[in-house]
């Protein structure tokens, strides 16, 4: 699975600009997507997530993560 850069809403509802793909630079087989939120915050502006985490679906009452369908999707690309 890819991610594409673009803008992507949190399904909380916050959005989000991804500016891509990168890798764990101590395991180059870990694929992480580098977002940038679009409100303000204190602290480091970028955020990365593992791929699988970015694209999971997780249950809108706790947050945890559920297989793909069963809830909703993390991020969805705008």
């Amino acid at each position: 699975m890819s991610v594409a850069p673009g803008t992507y809403r949190h399904w909380k509802g916050a959005h989000y600009l991804v500016l891509g793909l990168g890798h764990d630079a101590n395991d180059a087989s870990r694929t992480a997507v580098v977002y940038l939120p679009l409100y303000p915050l204190e602290g480091p502006p970028f955020a990365v997530r593992t791929l699988a985490d970015f694209t999971a679906w997780v249950d809108p009452s706790t947050g945890a993560a559920v297989p793909e369908g069963q809830g909703v999707q993390r991020f969805t690309p705008l």
